[in-house]
Formats: C-alpha cells, structure tokens, sequence
C-alpha cells in the first residue's frame, strides 16, 4: 500500500493541511467563549492533581461526554495557558487524517490515484479547518470516526486470514474508534446502528471471538463514562432515556416534515463545506448526486464501496431529532467521507474520457474550500460559534485597553455574558493573559461567582475608582439583560467611553462622587 514516494506525497498534503489549519493562528483567530474557557479551567485543575473522571455537560439535562477531551488537551496546556497551544495541538491530529482517508479509499478501490486525490481534497476542506480549532470535545470525532469505519471495513471484508493476527485488527479498530467517538460526543452512539447494521449483513464473517474482543476493548475505552454513571447515579442513562420522550407540549412539538428538513439540511451543509462552501445549493447537489448515484447502481450480491460509503454519509438520520441549527458537530467526522466519493468519481471521468470535466470540477472544488477557508478562518470558527465576534484576536486588544487606559492603577470588571452573568471566560482572559503581562489582576463588582470556574477575581475594594464594563455580543442574551446590567452599573458609575473590538463593547467607567 506504501512506498517511499507514497509516503513523501502523503507527508506533503499532510503538510500543507497542517498549514491550511493553523495559518491563521498566530494573529489569535480562535474563537474562545464560555465552553472553551470552562474546558481550560478544568483540564487546569487535573494539571494541578484534581483529576477527573467527568466530561464535558450535554446538551439533555443530566447527561455528560466523557472525559477523555480534558486529558487530550493536557499536554498542550501543559506548554501553557495560551489556548492557541490547544489549536495547534488539534489541528496535528485533525490533518493527521489524510492518512486515514488515504488507507479507506485505497482498500475502498485499491487504486492509488483516488486515494491521494481524497487525502488532498480533504486537506484543503473548509469544514475541516473549522474542526480543526474549535477547541470543543466533539473535535475529536474527526479522527475516531473515520477510525470506526477503517476498522469496520477491514473486519467485514476478505482482508484476513482466520489464523492470522492480524484477523483481530477489524474488530479492535471499530471499538477504539467507536469508544472514542462516545467519549468525545455521546450522541455520536448513532454509529452503532451503522455497526450493527454492517456486522448482521456480514454474519458469516464475524466470529463470536472477534465479537467479544469487540465488546471488552469498547468496555475498556468507556470504562471512565461507565464508572461515572455508578458515582453519580446513573445521570446519563436518565439523560438518554429522556430523549426518547418529547419534553415539548404538543403545540410546539417538531413534525415529521421539519425533521426531514433539518435532515436534508444537515446533510446539504456537510456536503457543501467540503466541496463548495460559498454555495450550499451546488455544493450539496453535487454530492447528493454522487450518493444517489452510488445508491442506484449498488452491486446488491457483495458489500461493495458504494452501500458501505452511503450507509456512513446517511447514518445520523437515527439522531437527527435531537439536534438542530446549533448541532453541526452531530455530523463531525463525516467530510472525509465526502472526500472520498468526490475523489473516486474524479478519478472515474478522468479515467474514462472525461478530463476536462473531471479537472475543470477539481478546480472549482479546490477554489471554493480555499477562498473560504481565507475568508471566514481569520474570523474563528464562524461554523460553530454562536457569539461570532468571541475571538482571542478581540479579545486579547480589549484587555490591553483595560490595562493601558488603567496606567497601572487599579480597577474593576463587571461583565455580560452568555451564558448570563457567568464571569468563566474574562477571568481566565485576566488571568492567562492579564496578570502575566501587567503583573496584577483587576476587581469584580458584577454578579456573584460562588460556584463559578475561575472565581478568583477579588471583590471591588472602595479606593477603586476606575470601572469596566464589558458587553459581550449579544447573540444569545436578551436585551432586557443587556437594558439591566447597564441601569445597575449606572447606580454606581458613570460612562468616561465606549469602545468596540468587534461587536464586543468594553464602557470605561469612573466612580459617582457620594
């Protein structure tokens, strides 16, 4: 499968997707709010000795991730506070996957050819630059899921010897992958259907020895999530039951229609942000095609490329209910798998006479993942984020103005933010950054913290007389919060200037005269 110019050509793409992804790292495009702070907080205190065997809360009350994401960032934080760190750890591991996508296609087609075309296209895809430094526990999908499917396809298929070793490598590989994946975002379970589905059509070929090293290894990797539910009372399989009942009353319940709206959407964004992302109309059409093809002339007498791809690319149809514009991440680890059927049709038409087509789509594939990856990647995650503008390279400026304006003198933060009034992401700001360049930390006078991570900015001493008032984008908090936070510091302060670094506002403040 490998030869020495094999490996000089993968070292390069994956060269060039290591670059693609941090480019814009050292001007602090990374988008930092509540959930990035929070992670760092906590991946902090397991540095210090507090270790943990909780993950990061879902989104279904009582049901946590696993947490496997905090000791994945614990080397990076290691080097540092800087989250940048974190970005670039992941993004090694995210364009790591080229080797993958290239060892899927290969025992997919067995051609060299398409197998570095899906690497390359994956090197350059949009959506997976975004994954590559968004600094949140379902990131790691990029890597397991496309882990899961490696092993699934060795393990189904004729690539074995029953007295060989190497028979046991399909079943170990799905069940790190599939661990893996639960670990990083538990509603990524939806791939046990896919599992299940694979391994009942492949019945013959799967040996109970291989079916229970299947299960011991998934026990294993899960051990951490399985030992949590004995500690804290079986809060996650509460959780999980709970999203089979609808917690909405019926008025306001989803339709049978409206979920397979989000469905086709769902599918037509990951479709287009590995294709062309500035259109989503030609981008998903393009692959929809492609897929609907493959499922039309589907070889119904062997387990070919085409059913096994198309199960993958349709598979989060069993979780589509539970998610919605603010759940991308439901689909992460499925644009190599849009790599890969791009890349073989490609190289089919231009194989088979149709050159230019197959190039002049290359181009256009190519250009369309590179302008938006230059446009919207110095911005942060723009694809995950909700407060768009909640970026260090906002940030960071704004902090520098509260100090310089300061002049070395003391002063005091209150803060809006989202979630409301919870202070997570200024104080780690203040105190990764803050202390360490100007040698002190500032006040707090808003809301209080008790319970708060980072809770450890003291409270507003009554020689301060210089105030900030710090306005986060407003995306996510209603504007009566905004109408009273304003009227409650008016009480005390009153406003020198105003500053924006982007849609975030920082108000200087000096103290009323009694």
């Amino acid at each position: 499968m490998f030869e020495k110019r094999d490996l000089l050509i993968l070292g390069f793409i994956f060269l060039l997707a290591y670059i693609l992804r941090v480019i814009f790292l050292p001007s602090n495009a990374l988008t930092f709010g509540y959930d990035q702070a929070r992670d760092a907080f906590v991946v902090r205190e397991i540095i210090s000795g507090d270790f943990k065997i909780l993950g990061p809360p879902a989104s279904a009350p009582g049901l946590y991730h696993g947490v496997l994401y905090y000791y994945y960032l614990v080397f990076p934080y290691l080097l540092g506070a800087n989250p940048v760190y974190a970005a670039y750890w992941n993004s090694l591991f995210n364009a790591s996957v080229v080797f993958l996508v290239y060892i899927l296609t290969y025992l997919f087609v067995g051609k060299k050819g398409p197998s570095f075309l899906a690497a390359f296209l994956f090197a350059v895809s949009f959506e997976a630059t975004q994954y590559a430094n968004w600094l949140s526990n379902p990131t790691i999908g990029v890597v397991s899921v496309p882990l899961i499917y490696l092993g699934l396809w060795i393990w189904i298929n004729d690539f074995k010897h029953k007295k060989d070793k190497r028979t046991y490598w399909g079943p170990f590989l799905t069940a790190v992958g599939f661990g893996i994946s639960i670990q990083a975002e538990v509603f990524l379970l939806y791939h046990g259907f896919v599992i299940v589905f694979w391994l009942f059509v492949s019945r013959s070929k799967v040996s109970l020895r291989e079916f229970l090293l299947f299960l011991t290894i998934l026990f294993v990797v899960l051990s951490t999530m399985i030992l949590s539910e004995f500690k804290f009372g079986f809060r996650g399989v509460i959780g999980i039951l709970s999203l089979f009942t609808n917690g909405e009353s019926l008025k306001f319940a989803k339709s049978f229609g409206d979920i397979l709206v989000l469905y086709l959407n769902q599918l037509g964004r990951l479709f287009s942000y590995s294709t062309y992302p500035g259109n989503v109309w030609w981008g998903a059409g393009f692959v929809f095609t492609l897929l609907l093809y493959s499922i039309w002339t589907l070889n119904k007498k062997r387990v070919g490329w085409k059913a096994f791809l198309s199960s993958i690319l349709l598979s989060h149809a069993s979780v589509v209910s539970v998610g919605g514009q603010s759940t991308p991440f439901l689909l992460v680890g499925l644009a190599p798998f849009v790599s890969i059927i791009v890349a073989i049709f490609l190289y089919k038409w231009w194989t088979g006479g149709y050159e230019k087509i197959a190039f002049f789509v290359f181009l256009i594939v190519v250009f369309g993942n590179l302008s938006m990856i230059f446009r919207e990647n110095k911005k942060g995650q723009t694809v995950f984020a909700i407060q768009q503008d909640m970026v260090l390279s906002k940030q960071i400026p704004l902090i520098d103005y509260t100090y310089n304006e300061a002049n070395g003198a003391s002063f005091s933060i209150n803060t809006l933010t989202s979630p409301l009034w919870v202070n997570t992401v200024w104080s780690y700001l203040y105190n990764f950054y803050g202390k360490p360049r100007y040698g002190y930390l500032p006040f707090w006078h808003g809301r209080d913290q008790v319970g708060r991570l980072g809770n450890n900015l003291e409270k507003t001493s009554q020689d301060v007389n210089l105030f900030y008032l710090i306005l986060e984008p407003m995306e996510g908090i209603p504007k009566r919060f905004l109408d009273e936070t304003v009227a409650g510091e008016d009480v005390v302060s009153r406003i020198i200037e105003s500053r924006n670094f982007g849609s975030i506002v920082v108000q200087k403040r000096e103290a009323l005269n009694e």
